[in-house]
């Protein structure tokens, strides 16, 4: 058999080389395909079988700020404290109240007794009254028939029936007795001003007295006031004492009701007045009642925290919804969800924000499921809701899209 004779040693060195060659236009060409490919994962199917997924959709999307708030009355008749009594009833809060109903009791014994007595000082002035009445008059008389004693007197002595000394005596008594009847009447004088002042003083009394009760102005529905500072509010109860003039319940107008919330920082120059808001109640979650911005605060303040009472580090800014609809059912007091709607889109593209991720270039990626692989897609978005973002650029209707991260990632 003949035998293949040695290849020279120059042509095993030059395949030995070509092999070397060979071996790093294989890695140079790998590691320019895995550039190429960019974001796509090569990552099989049964590595992300226990993943969520969902599809990009299109259709119409809003995008809404959800907030919560408390509603309350754009008119309401305010009852205040009108002395310091302690509360002893109240309207239920929450009651529907006609004018003229009782709307508080208040702790009125001391003034009854206090009325008892100014009255019967007024009877005993006007006994004494009474008495300096009758006490002038019989002075008066007395002064008359001295007068008419003196005056008679005066033309006797004249014929010489009486001496001179008679007429100057009877002269002299009438005076004296003129003299008493001014007294006696600033005793009456007196006693009728004694009668006026206890007079004054049992109206006070007995106005007091009537203070024991209020009653409604108008028509409403009650609502307790509350008192104390921001972070320790308190509603007025039965049993405390108020001070005068302090707020005890109001008579809010339900036919015009407002919603009080707040708006972030961050998101204040996505709102403005006029933009419509959806208006859920706690009490009432299926109901939705539509409502408008009407103010929005010029200043911010620091957020309290619902949980805690506490201010917080965040900055809010107040605002006002004013409910367009009418319903018994809105009251003051209730828990409210403002939704405002600050864009609405009708023909957009749309994906969860679950399928929303960031890779570690910052950069805002989704992970499109393909036949056999899955792709990390950079992707452009335009807003986003509570639930779903609006997608600008780097996705199609029907793709579907992992609703988290591949476990290779």
């Amino acid at each position: 058999m003949k035998m293949s004779s040695p290849q020279p040693n120059w042509i095993t060195k030059f395949l030995a080389g070509k092999n070397r060659r060979k071996t790093m236009m294989i890695v140079v060409s790998a590691f320019i395909l895995i550039l190429w490919l960019g974001n796509t994962l090569l990552v099989s199917d049964t590595d992300t079988g226990n993943i969520p997924t969902a599809k990009v959709k299109r259709g119409q999307v809003v995008i809404k700020i959800t907030e919560t708030g408390e509603l309350r009355a754009q008119d309401q008749v305010t009852i205040s404290a009108i002395n310091d009594k302690q509360l002893i009833w109240m309207a239920p809060e929450g009651q529907w109240v006609q004018q003229g109903d009782t709307l508080i009791k208040y702790a009125s014994e001391k003034y009854v007794i206090s009325s008892d007595e100014a009255h019967s000082g007024l009877l005993v002035t006007k006994a004494d009254l009474v008495k300096a009445l009758s006490d002038l008059e019989a002075q008066r008389t007395k002064e008359e028939a001295a007068r008419k004693s003196y005056e008679s007197l005066p033309e006797l002595a004249k014929k010489g029936f009486v001496m001179e000394s008679e007429v100057e005596q009877a002269r002299l008594a009438h005076m004296e007795l003129k003299s008493r009847t001014v007294a006696y009447q600033a005793a009456v004088d007196a006693a009728r001003a004694n009668v006026e002042r206890a007079e004054r003083a049992l109206a006070q009394e007995q106005r007091k007295l009537r203070e024991g009760v209020t009653l409604a102005p108008s028509a409403g529905l009650v609502v307790y006031a509350t008192y104390g500072s921001v972070e320790s509010q308190r509603k007025v109860d039965i049993g405390m004492t108020p001070f005068e003039g302090m707020d005890l319940m109001y008579l809010p107008d339900i036919s015009s009701m407002l919603v009080d919330t707040e708006i972030s920082e961050v998101d204040l120059s996505r709102i403005k007045i006029g933009l419509p808001v959806e208006i859920r109640l706690d009490a009432y979650p299926d109901a939705v009642f539509k409502g408008e911005i009407k103010t929005i605060a010029d200043l911010a303040r620091r957020k309290i925290s619902r949980i805690t009472g506490k201010l917080t580090g965040a900055k809010v800014f107040s605002v006002t919804v004013k409910v367009v609809d009418q319903d018994v059912r809105l009251k003051p007091g209730l828990s409210a969800t403002a939704e405002i709607i600050v864009n609405e889109h009708e023909n957009a593209l749309f994906i969860p924000l679950e399928a929303v991720f960031v890779d570690e270039q910052d950069r805002t990626i989704a992970y499109v499921k393909k036949s056999g692989s899955i792709e990390a897609r950079p992707i452009v978005l335009e807003e986003s809701n509570d639930r779903v973002a609006v997608v600008k650029d780097g996705l199609q209707e029907g793709e579907e899209l992992l609703l988290d991260r591949p476990p290779s990632i």
